[in-house]
């Protein structure tokens, strides 16, 4: 009996010791990596530049040496901060002792996503529309990203096929999380043939416009020319009447959503508009 018992005694020593030598050897046999600053800032472009990430970045195991051949990008996060996110390494041993460090990463020349509006937001009360074929989105890291775009009433109350203005919200995230809210007008109208037919069409080279830099703005620049009765003109060709700029108040020093008001009418004192929107953000300044 006494036997039996010193038997399970030892074997329990016995097991535990090993259990304390394997823990032991693998806390002292794990590679290391070394990475040369804390923090690493960088493009956009090398962002998904993996050799540009682990530049500079060793590896080195106790048994196997030199073992930076075997470094590899495992993972980017989403920002964290404005800017900054998380890249982390992991480096391979010959036993396959695994090895992870993370870095903060910063991105000199990021853009968050931007809208782009082709076309007016203007829609016939008679016909199926869908406001989000005239809206795009591209993004510095994703490029296109418009299949991502999701667009909301700010009222929910609101109905936006009925006749008039409603205020919309779009909505547009990247990879990195990083969210892009634009908030506009939709007008949705009902016009009988002549009219249709009688009221001059705007037609300007972009809808919605963004300024990195302060300064002056040209707003009849972008217009590219006014349509009536299915005749296009340029501005100098139209002579139907008066083609009007509404910007009074605008501060292009100041970052702002700002909406400029175009208006043009014909002799028969019908009235067509159109809405570029600036959006000011100084980001190079």
């Amino acid at each position: 009996m006494y036997s039996l018992l010193i038997a399970l005694v030892i074997a329990a020593v016995a097991f535990f010791a090993y259990l304390w030598w394997e823990r032991f050897s693998k806390t002292n046999n794990e590679p290391s990596i070394i990475c040369p600053t804390e923090s690493l800032s960088v493009s956009v472009e090398s962002l998904s530049d993996h050799s540009m990430l682990l530049r500079d970045v060793t590896a080195i195991d106790p048994e196997d040496g030199d073992i930076t051949a075997s470094l590899v990008v495992e993972s980017v996060s989403q920002f964290v901060e404005d800017k900054h996110c998380i890249v982390t390494y992991a480096a391979f041993d010959s036993s396959n002792n695994v090895t992870k460090l993370s870095r903060h990463i910063f991105l000199t020349d990021y853009i968050s996503p931007r809208f782009q509006i082709i076309a007016p937001l203007e829609f016939s009360y008679s016909s199926s529309f869908n406001p989000l074929s005239a809206v795009r989105a591209i993004d510095c890291i994703d490029g296109d990203i418009s299949d991502r775009i999701r667009m909301s009433l700010v009222n929910p109350d609101d109905n936006l096929t009925s006749v008039g203005t409603h205020l919309v919200e779009f909505k547009v995230t990247n990879s990195l999380g990083d969210v892009s809210v634009l908030e506009t007008e939709i007008n949705v109208y009902d016009r009988t043939y002549t009219e249709t037919r009688q009221t001059p069409v705007i037609e300007l080279t972009d809808y919605i416009v963004y300024l990195d830099s302060f300064g002056n703005f040209d707003a009849l620049s972008y217009v590219k020319g006014i349509t009536l009765g299915g005749v296009f003109y340029t501005r100098a060709e139209y002579s139907a009447g008066r083609l009007t700029v509404d910007d009074v108040g605008i501060d292009y020093n100041v970052p702002g959503v700002y909406k400029i008001l175009y208006t043009c009418s014909n002799k028969e004192e019908y009235v067509g508009s159109a809405v570029l929107l600036v959006v000011v953000t100084g980001v190079n300044d």
